[in-house]
């Protein structure tokens, strides 16, 4: 009885899941194809540092060594630096004034992800459409060749003799392959299916109307001894 109860809820209020069901199934859509994580661009960047051997100075350490190890804490601070607010204004000046392409500061905040393995940097850039990942990618590739200049930020790079090269060139895709656009696309058309069902349940239970012999005996407690018979259009003849 209960299934039939529910399935009766669904044929009233059928409208409540498909409605938020397409609606989802709209946004992620949009989302997926146009929105601001739609395209990705790779690139990896290599850090080192050159020993400095002074030949008059007695050595204790093994230059090469530390230059290794320089190199590794100089990526983690590499790493942390780049996806900040002042590397983010230098990307942004820097776009201006090489391509005259004015990109929001937070947007390429938000975008740019770092991933550091020993002394390399992967770099990810999100964006919403290729041409913005692929900009952004050269950008830095430009600035992390002058690294004199990147020390005001980090004094560091200077004193260490710091080289920063581009291993892996800027690679521009879709953040998404077909069929992962498709399981997620239907994911959250049908999370929003589900949820439209809970509304139309919860819509149905906080309805007072009375609908069906059984309803109007359960709320007032009496029998009922006839009914109206509907029209074909749902209305009491």
């Amino acid at each position: 009885m209960e299934l039939r109860e529910y399935w009766a809820i669904i044929r009233r209020r059928w409208w409540l899941p498909a409605a938020i069901a397409l609606a989802a199934f709209i946004a992620s859509t949009i989302v997926g194809v146009r929105g601001a994580a739609a395209y990705r661009t790779d690139m990896r960047i290599a850090v080192s540092t050159v020993p400095v051997q002074d030949p008059n100075a007695e050595r204790y350490f093994d230059p090469v060594y530390y230059s290794n190890l320089d190199s590794e804490y100089l990526a983690d601070d590499m790493s942390e630096f780049m996806h900040s607010q002042a590397f983010a204004d230098e990307v942004k000046r820097e776009l201006a004034t090489a391509r005259n392409i004015n990109i929001d500061t937070d947007t390429i905040v938000n975008a740019t992800r770092t991933k550091k393995t020993h002394r390399f940097i992967d770099v990810t850039i999100t964006t919403a459409t290729p041409d913005d990942g692929q900009q952004i990618a050269d950008s830095i590739s430009r600035i992390l060749s002058d690294p004199n200049h990147l020390a005001q930020y980090l004094a560091a790079l200077t004193a260490y003799n710091t080289r920063m090269e581009v291993v892996t060139p800027p690679q521009t895709h879709r953040n998404n392959t077909i069929p992962g656009l498709i399981s997620e696309i239907g994911l959250r058309t049908l999370i929003g299916l589900l949820l439209g069902l809970g509304l139309a349940f919860l819509v149905d239970y906080i309805d007072p109307s009375v609908r069906s012999r059984q309803e109007a005996e359960a709320t007032l407690l009496v029998p009922v001894v006839g009914e109206i018979p509907r029209t074909r259009r749902g209305a009491a003849a």
